[in-house]
């Protein structure tokens, strides 16, 4: 339910407390819920100038704070203002003379209450495209009433701005916004706490909290968690959920400490209410699935041309339909990847795009690369196999050439698990090609695990030459890197990016600078030799890697 108030009524609040002109004009078009982009466009001035302007607004205001909520704040104390001046009688859903639409606040709200809680949202100044996911998320939320909303996607893929994006455009249809970010770790019992004080007055700090110590008391929180989503409508955000989750095993397994969620997840997803939990996660939980229906929907964010246009529009770039193209296909749904590549041509290429695809095959900035380190580390040991696997084939695979390619050949059972939680965490994709299902890893992945894989075989070949043996190997031992499957398909142009031809690249500076290439060449041809009687079951695929690395030498 919305109220309008008069654009005088804003203007002399305003003047009274010393809003110029210029503020107040721009103060108007983001009350009426225009970007900051599109107000710096309309008013030819830049982001920096709109954001300094309504900086000055809110501290005249006396509004503090980070967040979209200062914009909110101000909404509520020019809605306090009317309402003290006119009287709740005088509010008038059609009146004329209207110049925005603002929220009637609860009961509570109006009587000091917050409304909303962004605890630490980002702020949101530039947002790109999205209208489609944007479309869909408040039809699922605002027009379906659903109960339970996950928003899945890798880091860097645009998820939790998005989230911003949506509360911000969907607030006035909530008596409550309250933003949250596990990843910190809170005890489930924690949360409920900090969720449970901010429905009541914070004038009576004795309301009675249960005990964390039982699980009943857990569900008893939970319950009254629920008591209030039925009284007032409530969005609830919960940012980071992959936090909570255990690494180092299969996806959706909880922390030890933090299985209280999984029963918070299933109850608010399973019980009537008609608030709304946003979750933002990295990794899928395994309830989820279950409970997928008409009021619990999933979401991840794709990517667009459009969304790619207008990140290198902001930075003055352009390109034509096929360098777009490439670009999306080697940086999939990453906006983070795609901002930075943006950063770096206009930095270093002189804003040339066709200059930075030619020379470059595929850029990893150090943040991505950290970002990707992050998310490799959580996986289990078995699915960091199946995922160098993939790296290694450089191409969409088959489950059953998988199984043939994996020395070690684990149960069917145990390998649609681990693909399963590959997806759940967003790192694989399915895909029907040839009439068959094959699994490929985003070109970020691959470029990430290519370039942690190229490393640790070189260290374990400068181990072979200084030891001559291959009591230190592991990876040349597990790993069949000799032929990848898009070199099969493509031959000699897919061999130069193969991983032992970048292996040789980065071993063949060393030996440049050091002992030259005879020495060690020797040597990985006398360990050749002894390995010639040796079964796979005692070296695996040391002797073909081996044979390989000495072959690109030459």
């Amino acid at each position: 339910m919305t109220t309008p108030i008069p654009q005088n009524f804003v203007q002399n609040i305003a003047k009274q407390l010393g809003v110029t002109d210029a503020e107040l004009k721009t103060v108007f078009m983001a009350l009426d819920g225009q970007s900051t982009a599109t107000i710096a466009k309309k008013l030819g001035i830049s982001d920096i100038a709109v954001r300094k302007r309504l900086g000055e607004v809110y501290k005249k205001f006396q509004i503090g704070g980070n967040g979209p909520g200062k914009l909110s704040e101000l909404r509520h104390q020019l809605l306090f203002s009317y309402h003290a001046e006119q009287g709740a009688s005088d509010f008038s859903p059609g009146g004329k003379g209207s110049f925005f639409k603002m929220p009637i606040l609860s009961e509570r709200s109006a009587n000091g209450r917050r409304q909303e809680d962004w605890g630490q949202a980002p702020d949101v100044a530039v947002f790109y495209g999205r209208s489609e996911e944007l479309t869909a998320l408040k039809q699922s939320i605002v027009s379906d009433n659903c109960r339970l909303v996950a928003l899945l996607g890798l880091a860097g893929s645009g998820k939790t701005t998005l989230s911003v994006q949506l509360a911000k455009q969907i607030q006035h249809e909530f008596d409550f916004v309250i933003w949250r970010s596990l990843r910190s770790t809170p005890t489930p019992s924690e949360f409920l706490d900090s969720l449970i004080q901010l429905f009541y007055n914070p004038k009576k700090p004795d309301v009675p909290l249960v005990a964390p110590s039982k699980k009943s008391d857990l569900n008893d929180k939970i319950s009254r968690l629920i008591e209030h989503l039925r009284k007032q409508r409530c969005l609830l955000i919960v940012d980071d959920f992959e936090a909570v989750l255990r690494p180092e095993e299969l996806a959706g397994h909880y922390r030890e400490g933090c299985e209280g969620y999984r029963d918070l997840i299933i109850r608010l997803g399973q019980v009537n209410h008609h608030s709304c939990l946003v979750l933002v996660s990295a990794e899928e939980p395994t309830e989820l699935a279950l409970l997928a229906g008409e009021k619990v929907r999933s979401f991840k964010p794709a990517i667009s041309s459009e969304i790619a246009r207008e990140i290198f529009q902001e930075k003055g770039l352009s390109a034509r339909d096929r360098e777009w193209e490439i670009l999306l296909a080697r940086y999939g749904g990453n906006l983070l990847a795609l901002k930075i590549v943006a950063t770096t041509i206009k930095d270093f290429f002189d804003g040339n795009v066709v200059k930075f695809l030619e020379a470059t095959a595929l850029f990893i900035e150090e943040h991505i690369s950290n970002l990707l380190a992050q998310q490799f580390d959580r996986m289990s040991n078995s699915e960091q196999e199946i995922v160098c696997w993939l790296a290694i084939a450089q191409s969409p695979i088959s489950l059953t050439t998988l199984r043939e390619k994996m020395l070690v050949n684990s149960s069917l059972s145990d390998l649609l698990k681990n693909l399963d939680s590959l997806s759940r965490r967003l790192l694989i994709e399915k895909i029907s090609e040839g009439g068959e299902t094959v699994f490929r890893l985003q070109p970020l992945i691959v470029k990430y695990v290519s370039e942690r894989l190229v490393e640790q075989i070189r260290v374990e070949v400068l181990e072979t030459v200084k030891t001559q043996g291959t009591e230190r190997m592991r990876l040349l031992k597990t790993h069949n890197f000799s032929q990848s499957i898009a070199q099969e398909k493509a031959g000699e142009e897919s061999r130069s990016r193969s991983i032992l031809a970048l292996v040789k690249n980065r071993l063949q500076v060393l030996f440049l600078k050091t002992t030259g290439f005879d020495e060690p060449l020797n040597i990985l041809t006398k360990v050749v030799s002894g390995l010639e009687d040796k079964s796979t079951l005692e070296v695996g695929y040391a002797k073909e890697n081996l044979a390989q690395i000495i072959w690109e030498f030459q």
